[in-house]
């Protein structure tokens, strides 16, 4: 029998460690939201390459990295770098999504004339 872990419990195993990281006093409040934050990114990008179909899998490549970004809010005294890594993936997920995303229906108008149902652009001349 091969067990299956879901992305859920992904996340609940991320939350749980870093939780218990900070109760038993190796790391504080802050560094344990960091971890949270980076271990549920990394996670999300593991699960993108394992769990997840290819269709959805940039998606959810480019939230790992966005989460696992948000995680450096602890590294930086200021705020504004965190936001601005955070802009520059989200970004590179719209990016990432819109090239890996083309078909061959976004280079062109259209291949074949509409079929005449009655609408008034279907039937002007």
């Amino acid at each position: 029998m091969r067990l299956k872990l879901g992305y859920g419990a992904g996340i609940i195993i991320v939350v749980l460690l870093s939780a218990a990281a900070w109760l038993v006093g190796i790391i504080d409040l802050p560094r344990m939201v960091s971890l949270m934050l980076l271990l549920g990114g990394l996670w999300t990008v593991v699960a993108a390459f394992t769990i997840f179909d290819d269709s959805e899998r940039s998606f959810y490549l480019g939230w790992g990295v966005v989460v696992a970004a948000l995680s450096t809010f602890d590294v930086f005294n200021n705020f504004n770098y965190t936001i601005a890594l955070i802009l520059i993936a989200i970004v590179a997920l719209i990016l990432i999504n819109v090239y890996i995303g083309r078909t061959p229906k976004m280079y062109s108008a259209a291949t074949t004339p509409p079929a005449g149902g009655g609408t008034p652009a279907a039937t002007a001349v």
